[in-house]
């Protein structure tokens, strides 16, 4: 069987995931292939199966995999695709899975399988907790994800068939789900990269711009500056050597636990230090 397992992260958490579903093919004999999802290469190949792997960003996915979703050519053929999600927290995935659903069902696919997977938390600027775990604490989580991740591509392989339930955050009331929800998509993104600055200790050394997914960070007076298209992902902030990098409106990250994926290694591209806003 083909595979082809597309995904986007911040800090590492949904490559993580599907990297451990590619072992788990690749041992039971099937050819799989995998990518970080790219806007300007949607045509799939001729699988029998594709996945995707997204976090959950405020209860909902990321900007840009939304538009790289709706950028996929309708399939000729039904498409059977599967949909992993991971979050924080397992009942926090939102409408994270119902947004990929929506989109890919327009685009002739049927979805076989979809699921949550619980991994540490990278919102370092969050004002309020939870917060990133300690090292120890992140380890724990992670396994527990790996596990989760390869029972669930046998399940795939076996062809089980599973639909992840939505629920309510326990955290919260309807109507602060809903609230947050709203302001985040349709407010939150459009000015919280406005928020990004740096402490004195910044050295200027570029690599939040070098690294960042979304080339959303330019550099000014030797500076970092945030542009719209962030989708507060975080990697600029978990990866600044000098723990630089805070948003205000109490986004202090001074005396936090900082997080990224430890086998994680994110692209760096050099030439987008030069880049001048």
């Amino acid at each position: 069987m083909k595979v082809e397992l597309r995904y986007f992260t911040g800090t590492g958490n949904s490559v993580k995931v599907l990297n451990t579903c590619k072992e788990v093919f690749d041992r039971n004999n099937h050819e799989t292939t995998i990518s970080e999802i790219d806007i300007n290469h949607t045509n799939l190949g001729n699988s029998e199966i594709i996945g995707f792997c997204f976090p959950v960003y405020a209860f909902g996915i990321p900007r840009i995999c939304r538009k790289y979703l709706k950028s996929i050519p309708k399939f000729n053929h039904r498409q059977k695709v599967f949909v992993l999600i991971t979050a924080g927290d397992s009942n926090e995935a939102g409408f994270s899975i119902s947004e990929c659903e929506k989109i890919l069902k327009k685009k002739n696919c049927e979805i076989i399988y979809s699921g949550v997977i619980q991994m540490p938390i990278n919102w370092t600027t969050s004002s309020v907790p939870p917060f990133p775990p300690s090292r120890d604490e992140a380890s724990v989580v992670i396994n527990n994800g790996v596990e989760q991740a390869k029972l669930m591509t046998y399940d795939i392989i076996n062809g089980i068939r599973k639909q992840h339930i939505f629920n309510y955050p326990k955290r919260y009331s309807k109507f602060r789900f809903y609230t947050d929800y709203w302001l985040f998509k349709n407010m939150g993104l459009q000015n919280l990269w406005r928020t990004f600055r740096v402490y004195d200790t910044c050295n200027g050394c570029h690599l939040c711009s070098k690294i960042c997914p979304t080339n959303s960070i330019g550099i000014k007076n030797k500076r970092p500056v945030w542009t719209s298209s962030c989708e507060q992902c975080m990697r600029c902030v978990n990866f600044c050597p000098n723990e630089s990098i805070y948003q205000t409106m109490g986004g202090d990250t001074k005396g936090k636990n900082r997080y990224y994926e430890p086998t994680f290694k994110p692209k760096v591209n050099a030439n987008r230090a030069h880049h001048v806003v």
